[in-house]
Formats: structure tokens, sequence, C-alpha cells
């Protein structure tokens, strides 16, 4: 298979500021995953909502600094800008508290937003759970599947408190063609959907059965990674650097998957590529630091790749 051009992705769901240290993060998952796949040279567009304030405001210039088009982020008359205060243990794992009734829980496209992204070609669509907590959100989460639809349609679980349900878990699930959560979260959903706590092969195998999933990607922190694609199991290590915070650890290493494999490279080297990226963020400061050292090395090669399938 030959190597593909600009990955055209379309990410839903939250932008937001992550308070650590009383400092303001720009974060959420979609968007931190929408940074480091525009980052690697993706052309990424985001369909989000922000507050009319000062930080609604500093997003949307993140937004436009970072690359990626904000056509389709709506400015909330007046619903606050989303805001997470987090506290990092001793390991550098994040504790979040996150802000109820603000922009991103009310999402909203116009007609003519939905024509532009219709008359697309995505490569791909991005969405997880915490934005799925209203109901506005989860009808508009559906028009936009049917409306970009992208070669593939990646969920990532990423649990937040207690903002998931069965049923969003299962809807979502058919939606998806590439999963990813982490070892944490196997068990949970296992017992949500299937009534059992299974461990990753037989909770893979039943994921494949039951949905159109064709891939799924497991992290497990300093245990590495695992992809599973119904036939091949994969294992990849972390690279051993000193942890200063996880925050947007894992939307790097779905950022850097998804790029390295829709550019054609083998799931095993996406899968090598993706956990030293994320390996890079979670030793940085921040969920979406300026790349720097060896990962420039790594993005290079990734992208010189003869992007062959194995």
């Amino acid at each position: 298979m030959e190597k593909h051009g600009t990955i055209h992705a379309l990410a839903f769901g939250e932008i937001l500021w992550d308070i650590i240290d009383q400092e303001p993060h720009i974060g959420g998952a979609p968007f931190n995953l929408a940074a480091h796949m525009a980052a690697l040279g993706g052309e990424v567009s985001i369909a989000s909502a922000v507050g009319k304030d000062r930080l609604g405001t500093a997003a949307l210039e993140k937004v436009k600094l970072l690359g990626i088009d904000n056509r389709f982020i709506n400015i909330h008359p007046y619903l606050a800008t989303g805001t997470v205060p987090v506290t990092l243990d001793a390991q550098g794992k994040p504790e979040y508290e996150i802000v109820e009734n603000v922009a991103w829980d009310a999402i909203t496209l116009s007609d003519a937003a939905l024509e532009a992204i219709s008359n697309r070609n995505w490569d791909l669509f991005i969405f997880g759970t915490l934005a799925q907590r209203s109901g506005p959100n989860r009808q508009v989460l559906k028009e936009l599947v049917d409306h970009s639809n992208a070669r593939e349609r990646f969920f990532d679980v990423n649990l937040r408190l207690s903002y998931y349900s069965a049923e969003i878990l299962h809807e979502s699930l058919m939606l998806t063609t590439i999963l990813k959560l982490n070892d944490e979260e196997v068990p949970i959903v296992s017992d949500a959907l299937f009534s059992r706590t299974m461990r990753e092969e037989e909770f893979c195998k039943a994921i494949f059965d039951t949905f159109p999933v064709r891939m799924i990607c497991i992290t497990k922190g300093k245990d590495g990674s695992t992809l599973f694609d119904g036939k091949v199991r994969y294992d990849e290590p972390i690279v051993d650097i000193p942890v200063v915070d996880t925050v947007g650890a894992g939307d790097s290493f779905s950022a850097a998957f998804l790029t390295a494999y829709l550019k054609g490279l083998s799931k095993a080297k996406a899968l090598r590529f993706a956990s030293r990226l994320s390996s890079f963020v979670a030793g940085s400061s921040g969920a979406v630091p300026t790349y720097t050292g060896w990962i420039l090395d790594d993005i290079s090669a990734m992208n010189d790749s003869p992007g062959r399938r194995e």
C-alpha cells in the first residue's frame, strides 16, 4: 500500500482549560489529539464550543496558533468556557474536577457547517465519552458521523468520573472502527457492556464479535501498550524517561498511532511511534509540549518511511 498524503481529520468534543498548579493549560482530549495530529502534519478540524469570555478568546487564539481549523467551534452566548482543576499525585497521574454546564456541553453546528463537513473527504473522525454527557451533544455526534462519512472512526473511551453509561459506550462502539482505552478502563467497560470483568484478550474478542471495531489499542502506563487487530497481538514498551506529568500522554499516543497508520506504516511501526511520542509527552510539562530533541528524529523517520503495510 502506498504512503498516504495529508491526513484530513475531524474531532468532536471538549475544549477546556486544565488548571494545574493554578496555571491554565488548554486541553480536553479531542483538542489535545487534534493539536498533536496538526503538529504531525495533519489538516485537523474540531467541532466544539467555547464561552464568550476571556478563556474562550484565549482558546480560539490557541487553536489558531496550533494550526487547527476553527470553523466548527461555536461561541456560546452565556455558558462559560470549560475549566478543569487538575491535581497530580506523586507519580504524575492526574485527578480531575470537571466543571459542569459549560460551553462544550452545548455544541451546535449550523446547516452551512454540516454542509461544509459533508463536502470534505475525511480520513478520520475522532470522538470520546465526556462530551456525550449532554443529550444534545449526543445528537450532534450522530449528525457529524453521518455527514463526515470518514473512512476511519476513532473512539477514545477516556472515562471521566461518572460521565458515561453502558448505553453511551454501546452506541459509541457501534460507530467505531478503531478503539483506544487504557488498562484500567478494560474491566470497567467489559463489566458495563458484558456484565462481567474480562481480561484483555477475552475483552477484545467480545468487542470484535459485537461491534464493527477492527483495531483496539490498550495503553498501560509504565507497562507500555498493546494493539489487537483480531488476528495478531502487538506489544510495545515505553521509553524509560522520568515522568513530569501524564496529562495529554494518551492523546499524543492516539495522534501518533493514527497519523502513522493512516500514512501507511505497519501496525507495529505505528504502535512504536505512538509509544515513543507519548513517552516524550509524559516526560514534558503540559498536554501539548513543543517537540524537541530525539522525538524530532522519530517524526522525521516516520514521515520518511516508505509506508508499506506488513
